[in-house]
């Protein structure tokens, strides 16, 4: 197993609405708002919607991201495995 500096990033599904500062965050690019993939690399967080925008959330980090993540189920190669690993 790989440790925490060998990995580029770490991603987890994260189905449920993402409320933060009172309002639901919405992809920017369709408005979705569910069904998150919640991408930690480079300390800095981002989401990914299942229409793949991704962007950037700077009210999260990687701590919040570690209290939230489960242990890893696999590890992959390419960024693409991982999405097809997770159903995205």
């Amino acid at each position: 197993m790989p440790s925490h500096d060998q990995l580029n990033g770490r991603m987890m599904p994260w189905t449920q609405p993402i409320v933060l500062d009172g309002a639901v965050v919405a992809c920017a690019g369709c408005g979705a708002y569910r069904h998150w993939l919640i991408l930690s690399t480079r300390d800095q967080i981002w989401l990914r919607c299942r229409q793949g925008h991704q962007q950037q959330e700077i009210r999260l980090d990687t701590a919040w991201y570690g209290r939230h993540a489960g242990p890893a189920d696999a590890h992959h190669e390419t960024f693409e495995d991982c999405l097809r690993h997770l159903g995205h």
